[in-house]
């Protein structure tokens, strides 16, 4: 348990957290022929949120075309209404250890993020979402930035999401340079059996999964 925690605080200090953010995400799926115009409509909405919205373009691996990314605010304001250039909406609440500025900086610096949902399998939540900060302390041992983690409050059944903020598709496939012990190490010492079973551990705690890569809307 003391090393489950320790491994936890790490998690929390290689990601910069603060005190839990309550974020707004809305996903979407353009109408036919509507996206270049709803991808206009969610920048000026941008713009009236004095740029304190991210918005992300699907690449590959699920069916919505955007996904927004912004801090709720409290009270909430009523969802953001796209008329007749959606198909589709769906908006929920999340919360994150990582606060909307350090997200904001994260965001600015990259082009690329890979995003991932999960539903825990019955009874593994919690194991979840320890995995998700186990892995952060991994990538971190290896010279990479973590996932911010999002724990869904409201609106979804989708019970944790992580996003990964890279700054292309080539720094995303592309693992350091390091020793093949490195990795190993850092995978024992994140509390993994061995660096080949993370991703096995993982697929232990799910009932569904969806991978997504998007691209960054300037």
């Amino acid at each position: 348990m003391k090393k489950i925690t320790l491994l936890l605080l790490l998690s929390c200090f290689v990601t910069g957290c603060l005190a839990d953010e309550i974020y707004r995400i809305t996903l979407l799926r353009a109408a036919p022929g509507s996206l270049a115009p709803l991808i206009e409509e969610t920048k000026q909405l941008r713009e009236s949120l004095k740029k304190n919205l991210i918005i992300m373009r699907h690449s590959q691996g699920d069916h919505w075309d955007l996904m927004l990314l912004e801090r709720a605010t409290k009270p909430l304001v009523k969802r953001h209404s796209f008329k007749s250039l959606i198909a589709f909406q769906h908006t929920f609440l999340a919360e994150s250890a990582m606060s909307w500025q350090e997200v904001s900086k994260r965001a600015a610096r990259s082009g690329l993020f890979h995003i991932e949902m999960f539903q825990a399998a019955p009874g593994k939540y919690q194991e979840l979402v320890k995995q998700r900060a186990m892995e952060n302390v991994y990538y971190h041992a290896t010279q990479r930035e973590g996932n911010v983690i999002f724990e869904t409050t409201f609106g979804s059944d989708t019970d944790v999401f992580t996003i990964g903020f890279y700054k292309d598709l080539v720094t995303f496939a592309t693992d350091p340079d390091l020793p093949t012990e490195v990795f190993e190490k850092a995978a024992t010492d994140a509390g993994f059996t061995s660096r080949s079973t993370i991703g096995l551990y993982l697929r232990e705690l799910l009932s569904s999964h969806q991978d997504t890569l998007a691209t960054k809307i300037d």
